[in-house]
């Protein structure tokens, strides 16, 4: 694909091939290289661990012509939960129960998320559930309720068809000064679509009204498409520039307008980072997934320099000098 970046005709090419909703003889022809990497004859391809974007899900249902499934589960239920049905080509949901077994949504106590409006933690019990924790009763008992419900930590939601919808984790939620229950992970998931971001962390503290961001920039495309980027810059120097920080604010304002959300899910600041998350710096976990307690602490006081008018913002400790959560 490196290839398709230096042509605009075949730039021009993909996009057509992509216009549509389902694939077509000119589509097919166009991505008959890629079909070809997977070895010319894919009939089917799943995706789990993590949400897929609905740009890149769309991409292989073109690209490859298969049908596309999305799963949801944990280690802890044998990794069945729920998945997508063959025929379906929405995207943003993770399906229906799995056949052999079952699940429910319960009232996440201190939230609006309650079962009767078909959202709350995700529930599963079948013969898929784990029988507990080696050597961790207790663990065990706070996992597996008396029922043989296995409480995933997960926040969902039914859709009008009967699909399931993640929406975040019952452990990250957070409440703002007003009272307001914030769901940062899926207003990350929103804002992740700026095409000048790489990695995006959500925030907020209990006496202000409104959420903030630490943004790594996506450095490739900030160094073609920002104006005062070029060779002798380097990537630290780019992110302390106002203009630069300006533009993506402006984009995150406008993801914010586009996925309706409320005010006070609009970010208030944001602090450019040219630093990316990794597992060396303690920031994300080995599966790829942020380290929200680790990124909290390790930008503790930019956090909350960014409800002031800072004369300077100090630098974030050493993560190496904190223990890694």
């Amino acid at each position: 694909m490196a290839e398709v970046g230096k042509s605009k005709i075949k730039r021009f090419l993909i996009s057509q091939a992509l216009h549509n909703d389902q694939p077509t003889l000119f589509s097919r022809l166009i991505f008959r290289k890629i079909r070809n990497l997977f070895g010319g004859e894919p009939f089917a391809m799943v995706t789990g661990s993590a949400p897929i974007t609905p740009e890149v899900l769309h991409f292989f249902r073109m690209a490859l012509d298969i049908p596309i499934v999305e799963g949801y589960g944990q280690t802890e239920s044998t990794a069945v939960g729920t998945s997508t049905h063959l025929t379906d080509t929405s995207c943003g949901t993770v399906g229906s129960p799995a056949p052999f077994g079952e699940i429910k949504l319960i009232d996440v106590p201190g939230t609006n998320y309650r079962s009767n409006n078909n959202q709350g933690e995700i529930c599963i019990r079948g013969p898929s559930i784990f029988k507990g924790y080696y050597g961790d009763e207790e663990k065990t008992r706070q996992t597996i309720d008396e029922g043989g419900w296995l409480h995933t930590g997960d926040i969902g939601e039914w859709t009008s068809n009967g699909s399931l919808r993640i929406i975040d984790r019952t452990k990250h939620i957070f409440k703002l000064s007003q009272g307001e229950y914030i769901a940062p992970e899926r207003l990350e998931d929103g804002y992740i679509r700026s095409r000048w971001i790489e990695q995006l962390f959500v925030d907020g503290i209990s006496t202000e009204a409104t959420v903030v961001a630490i943004v790594v920039p996506d450095e490739e495309y900030v160094r073609s498409n920002f104006s005062k980027a070029n060779a002798n810059i380097s990537f630290e120097e780019l992110c302390k520039d106002e203009k630069l920080k300006e533009i993506i604010f402006a984009d995150l304002k406008r993801l914010a307008k586009d996925y309706k959300y409320k005010h006070y899910e609009t970010i208030s600041n944001i602090y450019v980072h040219p630093e990316p998350f990794s597992q060396e710096n303690g920031l994300i976990t080995s599966t790829l997934k942020t380290r929200r307690t680790a990124v909290r602490q390790y930008f503790q006081d930019i956090i909350h320099s960014l409800y002031e008018i800072p004369d300077h913002i100090k630098k974030p400790v050493n993560v190496e000098q904190q223990s890694k959560l």
